[in-house]
């Protein structure tokens, strides 16, 4: 099964880049392991600041999609981890009548005659500091970092 782990986020705005930052310290984590791992063999790790139809080129020829990225909520505590499934997926509204949202973009491309993922698993983190113009993550992300990467290996272990 041709698994693709995916972090979503732009590093401008803050915390938004968490899903970047969990590929890049999976990548490490997980070199060494990957060389003499079966399983891991079959597993690519991917940035990405894309959205909408551009995620198209980056999910298609996938079995199974983990997506890391982060969550707006009301009362957001940084960190917070939240599983979710493509079942737990809405068709949200965007900025723009343009805008295509991640369960859209996935019916387009199974419309289009596209190899989609079947199994999506969706690592929602929440974060308060996401459109303030910045490049760093905030100190409270910063901490939870490792458990969301233990929560993403978890998951692909599953």
């Amino acid at each position: 099964m041709k698994t693709l782990v995916l972090g979503i986020g732009n590093e401008l705005y803050g915390d938004d880049a968490v899903g970047i930052h969990v590929i890049r310290h999976l990548k490490k984590e997980l070199r060494t392991e990957k060389q003499g791992s079966t399983w891991l063999k079959h597993v690519d790790f991917e940035e990405c600041s894309l959205s909408g139809l551009s995620l198209l080129d980056v999910v298609a020829g996938y079995d199974k999609l983990i997506i890391v990225d982060t969550i707006k909520k009301p009362h957001p505590h940084t960190g917070r981890i939240h599983l979710l499934e493509k079942k737990d997926l809405r068709h949200i509204p965007g900025p723009s009548p343009h805008y295509v949202s991640v369960p859209q973009t996935l019916e387009i491309g199974e419309k289009l005659g596209l190899k989609m993922p079947k199994e999506i698993r969706i690592i929602a983190v929440e974060a308060k500091n996401i459109y303030n113009l910045g490049e760093n993550l905030t100190p409270e992300m910063k901490a939870a970092l490792p458990s969301i990467v233990r929560e993403v290996k978890k998951v692909l272990r599953e």
